[in-house]
């Protein structure tokens, strides 16, 4: 029974040690170079010894100069990179406790910053944002102005995250996003502060034909209905937008575009073989929309 606990505990040692680059680790401590750091293992063991792992190597701790052992304690003198990684204490039973141990680069954070990204002012729809390093390899963002909870990138390397500001009211109070990074040895975290009204960018139009006349010459018109994207708040009258549209001109596939403010409809004149439209808000002038897929005009 014995080996049987010891190769669990081994079994468990080990998803944990694999899995630390890809998310949070449950229990870690946090200290900036050259300082120095006390780890306590959470046993009832009286004699227990430590062992620390990064990512090429496990190493038994003995009494030095940078790891003083005392009782169930360990203390990490004048913290260096390669003093990181996951402490783990042992018994004659097996492993009874772990701790990361993390360099915190948080006074490098302006180096790595956070992009967000709203379709839309209403808190029906989150907000999406994008925030990648060389360096780190699980990443973690909260709304920490509505108090939300951590939330974890997207299989598309995304962030979605839940908000509570009213659309139909001035938004007197910025949105705080509070980002977290970890690697294998350090640490990072950051804030990124914005009005909502400042990273809005609606999703893509819809874009239909209406008529077509004088087709194939020169002449042509024609009529475009386009709708805004189904995350718009309503009523659109009170949120407008503006809208831009690009064609290619069928005899030498010149590209013009062509803005206008009111109404869903426009017409646009000449010969032409297909059209995208964009739209952004008209009050706020926020971001352009992305373009909507080419749609060919027969």
């Amino acid at each position: 029974m014995a080996w049987l606990m010891t190769f669990i505990h081994l079994f468990c040692l080990f998803i944990v040690r694999m899995s630390a680059l890809n998310f949070f680790p449950e229990k870690f401590e946090l200290a900036e170079k050259h300082t120095s750091v006390t780890l306590t293992c959470r046993t009832d063991k009286d004699k227990i010894t430590w062992r620390r792992e990064d990512a090429n190597s496990i190493v038994s701790i003995l009494q030095s100069d940078f790891e003083i052992l005392s009782g169930r304690d360990l203390t990490v003198i004048d913290l260096q990179e390669d003093l990181t990684g996951n402490y783990t204490c042992w018994s004659d039973t097996g492993l009874e406790d772990y701790t990361y141990l993390l360099l915190d680069k948080s006074k490098e954070a302006t180096a790595f910053k956070i992009n967000c990204t709203a379709e839309t002012f209403s808190c029906t729809q989150n907000i999406k944002c994008a925030w990648t390093s060389d360096e780190f390899t699980a990443f973690r963002l909260r709304n920490t102005r509505d108090d939300g909870d951590w939330v974890s990138q997207s299989v598309d390397g995304e962030f979605f995250l839940p908000h509570s500001t009213n659309s139909y009211s001035e938004e007197s109070e910025r949105l705080l996003i509070t980002g977290e990074a970890v690697s294998t040895c350090c640490y990072m975290k950051t804030e990124y502060s914005f009005y909502l009204r400042d990273i809005v960018k609606p999703a893509d139009p819809s874009i239909s034909i209406c008529t077509i006349k004088n087709e194939g010459r020169d002449e042509q018109i024609v009529e475009l209905e386009v709708k805004p994207p189904s995350t718009w708040p309503q009523p659109h009258s009170f949120f407008p937008l503006k809208h831009e549209i690009e064609y290619e001109i069928r005899h030498n596939g010149e590209l013009k575009t062509k803005e206008w403010e009111e109404g869903s409809k426009v017409k646009v004149q000449g010969s032409i073989t297909k059209l995208r439209v964009r739209c952004r808000d008209l009050l706020l002038l926020s971001q352009w929309s992305e373009w909507s897929k080419w749609k060919n005009v027969n």
